[in-house]
């Protein structure tokens, strides 16, 4: 199978990150120098955290965490050092543990086995979003940056779909944004900023 031309190989790559991303780019404080070709575009995590209402970064739980080096982290890579290192379709933490998850898997098996050695491993969209259902609390939210919006079921409700880019040249990502509906419609009147923005009051209040 032939290498992609995108990653560390690439006669362009530094191994410092993509470009930043248009919207509102910040400083990147959440990740390390990504080598392997991989990792959120600079400013993206400061911005999904914004739009989330994160307050506390290192309560977020990362779903195939990479060169993330806040929250909870995990990763199939040990070389990553993350806070768990296991399969992210089978993670260890107890039903309802977290109120924000974020993750930025491989976007295809390919990718997974060309750039990191684990396409063995390779979590479908679908089956990550449905772990993050079983960790998240309700009214909690999970975003997942790929080229897939996966399909959601009860209790999980899709808020928003974003088109993340860095730049003419890069393929457009979809940046899914979920919400988990909390038991009797119960809302936790406690909204991220994609509410306020967007008029859109907590996904089980819809």
């Amino acid at each position: 199978m032939a290498k992609h031309w995108f990653g560390a190989s690439g006669k362009s790559s530094k191994g410092k990150g993509h470009p930043i991303m248009y919207g509102k780019p910040k400083p990147a404080t959440h990740f390390q120098d990504f080598p392997d070709g991989g990792g959120y575009p600079i400013g993206f995590p400061e911005w999904a955290f914004g739009i989330m209402g994160v307050t506390d970064p290192s309560k977020v739980l990362h779903l195939c965490s990479g060169s993330m080096l806040t929250g909870v982290r995990v990763d199939i890579r040990p070389e990553m050092n993350p806070t768990v290192c296991c399969d992210v379709r089978n993670t260890p933490f107890p039903d309802e543990s977290f109120d924000f998850i974020m993750s930025d898997p491989p976007y295809a098996e390919s990718y997974a086995e060309n750039l990191y050695g684990t396409g063995q491993h390779y979590p479908k969209p679908s089956e990550i979003l449905k772990e993050a259902t079983r960790l998240l609390r309700p009214n909690g939210y999970f975003g997942l940056l790929h080229f897939i919006v996966p399909m959601n079921r009860k209790p999980m409700k899709l808020v928003q779909v974003y088109g993340i880019t860095t730049g003419a040249g890069y393929a457009i990502r979809a940046w899914s944004l979920f919400t988990k509906s909390a038991p009797n419609n119960a809302c936790s009147g406690q909204e991220p900023a994609v509410a306020v923005e967007n008029q859109l009051a907590c996904g089980s209040c819809q």
